[in-house]
């Protein structure tokens, strides 16, 4: 069964030798990977170059510019991938994938295909491994040093925030023909993935971690220690304070992002993920006293507990 996994890389010179390497020892061998230069001014592109000649598994696509930043180069790929393709991974050229991420993920989407009825689309990802920049491990779990669950992958949860990291997903060909070409709007390309998934299909999360995700200086989002305990609880809230401006222009591009879905895809989601999303997308347009209120009925989850819940309505 073969497996195409997409990568786009942008001056990924310094750590592009070690993820290519990890494919090379993955236990589940009939796998491609299709690449995009995103402009790289470093070695990237000979290396890119080099593997390809070593090994007919790789095929590099484009070189150069224009650059399309992560969400877009993702999308160009998508589109760029063999038509006949049944399931996509996507790569990130500065991680290590552990030996057996493509088994382990391919047996997951098998049998939640099995599971569903035929044409569903499917988005498998996992759990990571948090590592520095020499692949020291800094945390066994993503998901535990982030401090948060990925399930239930409901729209409404996934809408204010993202619970599938690109470097563990799988996509099946449903979900793909159904993504088409990522909008400008969308944040992050896994983030649209999952919004599509959540919205018309199934997401599965894998308990175990594929990846060793690799953190350092020019990360696009990277991992955040997000723990609350008594001795962090005063720099967590010193943290959130000092924040309030980013988190805004965060709930403001997400309101984006919901609205682009809901442009995309209106006329196939139900009526009550209509009203949620058309919700969601005026947060930014409402005045202070209606704001507040939106932001209690919309993003408050009950999982968030007091205070993180009240942090969103101060910081909102």
């Amino acid at each position: 069964m073969t497996v195409d996994i997409v990568c786009s890389v942008l001056n990924g010179a310094r750590f592009l030798h070690e993820f290519l390497e990890s494919l090379e020892r993955q236990t589940h061998a009939d796998w491609n990977l299709w690449v995009r230069d995103d402009g790289s001014t470093d070695a990237t592109v000979s290396i890119l170059q080099q593997a390809a000649a070593n090994d007919s598994r790789i095929h590099v696509l484009h070189i150069g510019g224009p650059r399309l930043g992560v969400a877009g180069a993702y999308g160009w790929l998508l589109q760029h991938v063999p038509p006949t393709s049944k399931y996509v991974m996507v790569g990130d050229a500065d991680d290590v994938w552990l030996d057996r991420k493509i088994e382990r993920t391919l047996d997951a989407m098998r049998d939640a295909e099995a599971a569903a009825a035929p044409g569903t689309p499917i988005l498998v990802h996992t759990d990571l491994t948090v590592a520095d920049e020499r692949l020291n491990v800094l945390h066994p779990s993503y998901w535990s040093f982030s401090d948060y669950d990925p399930e239930p992958a409901t729209l409404r949860r996934l809408v204010i925030r993202n619970l599938a990291a690109a470097p563990t997903l799988m996509l099946n060909r449903p979900l793909r023909e159904l993504i088409g070409d990522t909008p400008d709007r969308a944040l992050f390309q896994d983030w649209w993935y999952a919004l599509v998934a959540a919205a018309f299909g199934r997401i599965v999360a894998l308990r175990e971690p594929t990846v060793l995700y690799r953190q350092h200086g020019a990360n696009a989002v990277g991992a955040r220690d997000a723990r609350l305990g008594l001795r962090r609880l005063p720099g967590a809230i010193a943290y959130r304070l000092q924040n309030a401006h980013e988190f805004r222009q965060g709930v403001e591009r997400s309101a984006e992002q919901a609205q682009a879905l809901l442009e995309r895809y209106g006329d196939r989601l139900t009526a009550e993920d209509r009203e949620f999303l058309h919700d969601y997308a005026m947060i930014p347009r409402r005045g202070f006293l209606a704001r507040k209120r939106a932001l209690l009925r919309l993003r408050v989850l009950p999982e968030l507990g007091p205070l993180r819940a009240l942090g969103v309505l101060w910081r909102g």
